[in-house]
C-alpha cells in the first residue's frame, strides 16, 4: 500500500526496463516520487524511460543531465542495471567475460553514481545513493567469479561513496538481494530442483519477489532513513543468516 512516503523527491533507477529496476521505479511512483528510468530499451510503465547504456561515459553523463533538468534536480538514485548469468570455473574466465561484468555492474554503477553525486552537490540537498549488489556481493557462489567480483565491488563503492559525501547530506547505502524470481527465470525458478533449493538455502522457504526490494528501497530513499548510511540491507530471506545445512546422517 502506498503512504506517499516519497513526496515531492525526484529520482533516477537504471534498469527500469523491468526486473528489480523496474519495480523500484514503479513503487517510488505509488510513493508520490517523480520517476525517469534509464534502460537500453523498453517503456516505463507509469514513468518515462531514457535509453542509456551505462557502458557509455558520455550517454550517462547526458541521461543524468536530463533527468536532473526534467525534474529541477535528482534527489534518490538506484542503479539497478546489471549484467547477469553465465557459468565458468576461475580458470575458464576469459577476459572479455571479466570486463563484461565489470563495465555494467562495477565501471556502470560508479559512472551514474559519480555524475548524480555532482548534480546532488551542486543542488544542495542532500539526496540518497541506493545501489544493487547481491548477496555475492558478501560471499561467492560457485562458477559466478566475474558476477560476485563486480558485485563485491559495488559493496565497497558504496560504503566509500557514503564516507566522501556524508559532508553534503548525500547517504549511499547497498541493497543486496538473494535469488529474486523475475520473468526471465521464472520457469527455472518454479521448477521442482530450485523449488527445493529454496528451501534448504533460503530460511523463508522462496525467492524474493522484485517487489520485495522495491519495498527495502523505498525505506533507503525515504527521508525517515536520514541517520542510515554506508550499510548493506539484505533482502534473501535470511540465506546469508544461515549456516548451510548438510545430510548429517541422522
Amino acid at each position: 500500500m502506498a503512504s506517499n512516503r516519497l513526496a515531492g523527491l525526484s529520482a533516477l533507477v537504471t534498469g527500469a526496463g523491468g526486473g528489480i529496476g523496474g519495480a523500484v521505479a514503479q513503487r517510488f511512483v505509488a510513493e508520490g516520487a517523480t520517476v525517469i528510468g534509464l534502460d537500453l530499451g523498453g517503456e516505463g510503465v507509469g514513468f518515462p524511460l531514457l535509453s542509456c547504456d551505462v557502458r557509455d561515459a558520455q550517454a550517462v553523463e547526458r541521461a543524468v543531465a536530463v533527468a536532473a533538468e526534467r525534474n529541477t534536480g535528482i534527489d534518490i538514485v538506484v542503479t539497478a542495471a546489471a549484467l547477469t548469468g553465465g557459468r565458468a570455473l576461475f580458470p575458464d574466465v576469459t577476459d572479455d567475460e571479466w570486463d563484461a561484468y565489470l563495465a555494467v555492474n562495477l565501471t556502470g554503477t560508479f559512472r551514474v553514481c559519480r555524475a548524480v553525486a555532482r548534480a546532488m552537490i551542486a543542488q544542495g540537498r542532500g539526496g540518497s545513493i541506493i545501489t544493487v549488489g547481491s548477496v555475492n556481493s558478501l560471499a561467492a557462489e560457485p562458477q559466478a567469479l566475474p558476477y560476485a567480483s563486480s558485485k563485491g565491488g559495488i559493496a565497497i563503492l558504496t560504503r566509500a561513496m557514503a564516507v566522501d559525501l556524508a559532508p553534503h547530506g548525500i547517504r549511499a547505502n547497498m541493497l543486496a538481494p538473494g535469488p529474486v524470481e523475475v520473468p526471465r527465470n521464472a520457469s527455472l525458478f518454479r521448477s521442482p530442483g530450485f523449488q527445493r533449493g529454496f528451501k534448504q538455502i533460503v530460511p523463508m522457504g522462496h525467492a524474493a519477489d522484485p517487489a520485495d526490494v522495491a519495498n527495502a528501497a523505498v525505506y533507503l530513499a525515504e527521508p525517515g532513513s536520514k541517520m542510515v548510511t554506508g550499510t548493506t540491507l539484505l533482502v534473501d530471506g535470511g540465506l546469508m543468516a544461515q549456516i548451510p545445512p548438510f545430510d548429517r546422517g541422522d
